[in-house]
This record gives structure tokens, C-alpha cells and sequence, in this order.
């Protein structure tokens, strides 16, 4: 049995919850053990265009709807149990999710005590699938985010054949919805930039919004005006900033397109939140011919994973903020800093510590695992 809380007993946004729940879910799946998740709530925040009253009336029917649950759009087979004994004879208590990965007793032998054990975990603590069976209850607290491809070391079909398992599916009318649109889109480009209060939460952490720098790297990595660029964003209210760093692109506002072309079917859903919209966000950035993003957004990470396990497309590009820029080149191409077995140990600016591995970013897959 696995009791495991939702990343800050979910008082976190929709996609913290998707990467917490299928994180959860996935180590039920490697255990073979039933799961108590905890604290699944509604996690629906609304962006920061709501509170302008140019679009608090056009969007209203994202705050009057019925706040959803990860669980009711992400179509994820769990063994997810709604009682359990807490006090059972074994038991082994577990905090930050991100302090540690998960492999087999096999693997240990293998690579324990070697470089590139040591490259794996970036002081992590590893955990194999043995030991954890010893006990009863594995109760996983005060987690923190982590993503599923950094979580385990295994070999590569091993590894595969379990992420697999968590593939992210959502339930049909939106699926239907975003292939729809994506569609009679043709050959786009998209883009997620985050607004909202990114700059007080990482202005230590380098993130700025730079006009010039963007423009700049926009003229680098877009030269072709032939193609629309789809904009998510959470700053809708911010055209103007677009509009100049994006100057002679067609631009499309992914939400306002939903709601002026295909709002009859965005309505007919059985939720009409945030997190709907959301999901459609995503789900068409996906399927873009070049996609951009926002380093240290869950938003940004859920896409590159959709990419990777839809499409198989693994670049990974962010606009340029203080930080990411110094892993740039002079044409805004990032590129590695140093070498090392894997993803994460190629980009020192990316995993300083591993709280910023387990989650900032999406990682390759090709490069997580080992033959």
C-alpha cells in the first residue's frame, strides 16, 4: 500500500497536480501496490487577464464553471483504494519526493557505488524496488514535484514499458476538440510565455522579460513569417508586448481562438474551467512544427512532454531569460555546457541543485536511461 500527498497538499496549480498525480500513480504501478492519493483538489487558478475587465465578461464561463479534479479529465487506469490501515506493523516514512529516485536491487549491484550512479542522482538518495517492498505502507508526505523520467533508474525498455503507463490521455471531448483545431490549423508554430507573478517568484532566480533580448530571439528563431505562431499565455492583456517582439507574424491567441471559432464545443464539456482550457493550451502547443516555451513552468514542462510522447520530438527551447541565456548561443540555440551520461548532467544552469532537476524542466528521454 502507498499513501502519497499531493504536491503541497494541493494547494498548487493544475499542471503541479498532473505531474504529482501521475507521478503517484507510476510508482503504484512499479511497486504493484494500491494507492491512497491524498489531497486531490480543485487546483483551477485563474490567470491574470480574469481580473481585466476587458476579459472578465468574454471568459466568465471559466469562473462560473465547476472546478474539476486531474482525476475527472486525465484518463490515467490507477489502483487507487479510499481506505487503508495507517498503522501497520512495517511501515517506512518518506518526505520530498524530490530527495531520492527509484531503481532495483539489479541496478544497485550494476552501477552503486560508481560515476554513473553518482550522474543519475545528483545527490539523490536511491531507493530499489526490494527494499520498499519490505514494508507494508509506503507513506510519501510533504512531497515536492518530481518528474517521472527522473524519478527512476532503470534500464531503457524497462523504464519505457513503465512511463509508458503513465502516458497523459485526456478524456475525449477535449482530445476531440484540440485534434479539431490542430486540424484545420495546418502547419503552425507556438509559443507558452508566462506572465502573472513569475517575476516576483523568480526574479531571484533570473527571470526577466527583456523586449529587446526576445525580439532578437524571435528575428533568430522564427525567420519565416509564413507560418501563424500560436500564443499561450496568461497574460493576454499584454497584446502589445506581442505585437512587438513578434512583429510581421500572424499571431493567434490560442484562447481567444477557442472562444470566438469553437466555443459551442469548449461549452459542451462536462468542465468549463481553467484547467480545461488549459488542456487545449497544451495539447495544440504539442503538435506544433516548432515550439517555445517558459523555463521553470509546469506549463512549458507538461508540452515538452507531450512532444516527446506524442510526436517524439525532443528539442526543448525557452525564451531567453537571464538564466537560460547563458546556456545560449549567439543565435538563441541552447546547447550543452558540459558533458555527463545524462540529460541533466549536460546543462549545469538547469540542475544546480536537484529540487531545480525534479521539476523545472522536462528532461530527454534518450537520454535518462541507459542500455
Amino acid at each position: 500500500m502507498i499513501y502519497y500527498e499531493n504536491a503541497s497538499r494541493g494547494e498548487e496549480g493544475f499542471n503541479t497536480h498532473v505531474l504529482s498525480y501521475t507521478l503517484a500513480v507510476s510508482l503504484s504501478n512499479f511497486l504493484e501496490r494500491d494507492l491512497y492519493f491524498a489531497f486531490e483538489k480543485p487546483s483551477s487558478t485563474p490567470p491574470d487577464y480574469i481580473n481585466n475587465t476587458g476579459y472578465r465578461d468574454r471568459f466568465a464561463i471559466l469562473v462560473e464553471s465547476g472546478r474539476s479534479l486531474v482525476s475527472e479529465l486525465l484518463i490515467l487506469p490507477a489502483a487507487r483504494v479510499k481506505e487503508f490501515d495507517p498503522d501497520p506493523a512495517r511501515k517506512l516514512e518518506l518526505q520530498l519526493s524530490y530527495s531520492y529516485f527509484i531503481t532495483t536491487e539489479s541496478q544497485k549491484r550494476q552501477f552503486g557505488n560508481t560515476i554513473i550512479w553518482d550522474s543519475f542522482g545528483v545527490g539523490r538518495i536511491g531507493l530499489t524496488r526490494e527494499y520498499l517492498q519490505e514494508f507494508e505502507l509506503i507513506e510519501w508526505t510533504h512531497t515536492k514535484l518530481s518528474h517521472t523520467n527522473v524519478f527512476y533508474f532503470l534500464p531503457r525498455f524497462e523504464k519505457e514499458q513503465l512511463l509508458e503507463t503513465v502516458k497523459l490521455k485526456y478524456i475525449e471531448p477535449i482530445e476531440r476538440l484540440a485534434a479539431k483545431i490542430v486540424d484545420q490549423l495546418g502547419t503552425f508554430h507556438a509559443v507558452h510565455l508566462r506572465f502573472g507573478d513569475f517575476e516576483q517568484i523568480y526574479r531571484s532566480d533570473d527571470f526577466k522579460i527583456d523586449a529587446d533580448i526576445f525580439s532578437k530571439f524571435v528575428r533568430c528563431t522564427f525567420p519565416d513569417t509564413g507560418s501563424p505562431i500560436l500564443i499561450a499565455t496568461d497574460g493576454l492583456q499584454e497584446r502589445s508586448f506581442f505585437e512587438a517582439i513578434f512583429e510581421g507574424h500572424d499571431l493567434i491567441f490560442i484562447d481567444e481562438l477557442i472562444f470566438s471559432d469553437f466555443f459551442d464545443d469548449f461549452r459542451g464539456f462536462p468542465y468549463t474551467d481553467f484547467n480545461a482550457l488549459t488542456i487545449l493550451n497544451q495539447l495544440i502547443c504539442s503538435a506544433a512544427d516548432r515550439f517555445v516555451g517558459t523555463y521553470r513552468s509546469t506549463f512549458t514542462g507538461i508540452i515538452h512532454r507531450l512532444r516527446q510522447e506524442r510526436y517524439r520530438k525532443r528539442e526543448f527551447e525557452f525564451f531567453p531569460d537571464d538564466k537560460v541565456i547563458r546556456v545560449m548561443t549567439d543565435d538563441f540555440r541552447i546547447v550543452p555546457d558540459r558533458s555527463g551520461f545524462f540529460d541533466w548532467n549536460r546543462y549545469s544552469v538547469f540542475s544546480e541543485v536537484h529540487s531545480d532537476l525534479a521539476w523545472k524542466r522536462e528532461w530527454d528521454r534518450q537520454l535518462s536511461a541507459l542500455d
